[in-house]
């Protein structure tokens, strides 16, 4: 599980920076751009390794925990889904991970695992469209 937060359920901590900061005390940031509780990304150690990722946290009962700004609505299966208030997004380079790729189409993942496109601004709280 990945997150800012330094509670026990998150395995790797990430935090923000600002850029050209010489010291730590130029890197204090107001408000984090990286939600407390990221996404979880579980991975197959046999074939076929599939890896997915899940935005949102999970607490320490395995329960999914997402702020209350955060995007929610039911999928058409009834199922509730959702996103990160600052959302978690991906990008695959094109050309693969190879020294001549070059950068692909971001894209923002939802608590269930579906990939959207981005939101007109990151934390707005109607979803892209599901690609």
């Amino acid at each position: 599980q990945v997150g800012r937060s330094t509670e026990s359920p998150i395995d790797f901590v990430v935090t923000d920076t600002i850029s050209g900061s010489q010291n730590n005390d130029e890197a204090q940031i107001t408000q984090s751009t990286i939600s407390r509780f990221a996404c979880r990304i579980v991975c197959d150690r046999s074939p076929p390794y599939t890896a997915r990722i899940f935005a949102a946290g999970f607490d320490s009962s395995k329960n999914i925990f997402l702020g209350e700004k955060a995007a929610k609505w039911k999928n058409s299966d009834g199922h509730m889904d959702g996103l990160t208030t600052n959302g978690v997004l991906v990008m695959h380079p094109k050309g693969g991970f190879t020294e001549e790729s070059r950068p692909g189409v971001w894209r923002e993942i939802s608590v269930c695992g579906e990939v959207y496109t981005l939101r007109e601004t990151r934390s707005a709280q109607q979803r892209g469209k599901l690609v």
